[in-house]
């Protein structure tokens, strides 16, 4: 009997993320163990803290062999990573109304020149990021732009979806990572800019499927929507700006950014 190269394939994959799930779930519990005996850290971030940095990135990281084997379908997916988004956002959310005493990181109210300044100018940096790397990842490869551009919604459902998805990332992430994770690290005795820049790492790898290229832009970009959290203590510029960067990609400019956007890909919205 003969053994189907595509189901000997998917067990590989699925051995790969099982093992990827068990080292970050390894992981996970030693940085809470490190946490618990090393820092004066309150038992809700000893075991928040990790959950945060380490098991949600480590999730991410350890779907991706599964990527190449199954069928995407954008619906399901755009519905489940709403529902994901919101859920770690409103758990960031309320972790950080638990915390004092470090640089203030919330919902505060700007006025409306500033605010629209600082989200106008978040998104601009964050595009002159997106270009800077492209050379790169058309240089060396592994940016997966196949997943990427089958992540482009194309119909007027997916379309509709997909700004849901949108709004639901510049809220759900930036409670998450510019909210929470920027202000508990600081416990650890970071000023806010350490905070910022050790925020961005796990933001990174929840991107893991963009590819390598993809995380060190994704970091970047984590980073730069942490300087409005920073200079202004307030999170409406970065999750408007995230909101608006997501909006841009997903239903105008990603076929023409993707590397290999030349290659028939049909155009978000032009189907029924």
């Amino acid at each position: 009997m003969t053994t189907d190269p595509d189901d000997e394939g998917l067990r590989e994959a699925a051995a790969r993320v099982g093992w990827r799930l068990r080292a970050g779930a390894f992981l996970t519990a030693g940085l809470m163990v490190l946490l618990a005996f090393a820092t004066s850290l309150s038992v809700v971030e000893v075991l928040a803290l990790p959950v945060f940095f380490v098991l949600l990135p480590a999730l991410a990281v350890a779907q991706l062999p599964l990527l190449d084997w199954e069928p995407l379908e954008r619906v399901p997916v755009y519905i489940g990573s709403i529902v994901t988004i919101l859920g770690v956002g409103a758990l960031g959310a309320i972790l950080s109304m638990r915390l004092e005493g470090v640089a203030p990181a919330g919902l505060l109210p700007l006025p409306t020149v500033e605010l629209l300044a600082w989200t106008l100018g978040t998104t601009l940096a964050a595009f002159v990021v997106i270009l800077l790397f492209r050379p790169l990842e058309q240089r060396i490869g592994g940016g997966r732009s196949a997943l990427l551009r089958d992540l482009l919604p194309q119909t007027r459902r997916e379309r509709r979806l997909f700004v849901g998805l949108s709004f639901s990332a510049g809220i759900g992430e930036e409670l998450a990572y510019r909210g929470y994770a920027y202000q508990a690290v600081q416990l650890l005795g970071l000023g806010p800019w350490g905070a910022a820049l050790i925020s961005s790492v796990p933001f990174a790898f929840l991107h893991a499927y963009q590819g390598p290229v993809g995380i060190l832009r994704t970091g970047t970009m984590g980073f730069i929507l942490a300087v409005p959290v920073v200079m202004t203590g307030s999170l409406l510029p970065s999750m408007a700006a995230h909101a608006l960067i997501d909006l841009l990609i997903g239903l105008v400019l990603g076929p023409y950014l993707l590397t290999g956007h030349d290659e028939g890909v049909v155009l978000p919205g032009v189907e029924e």
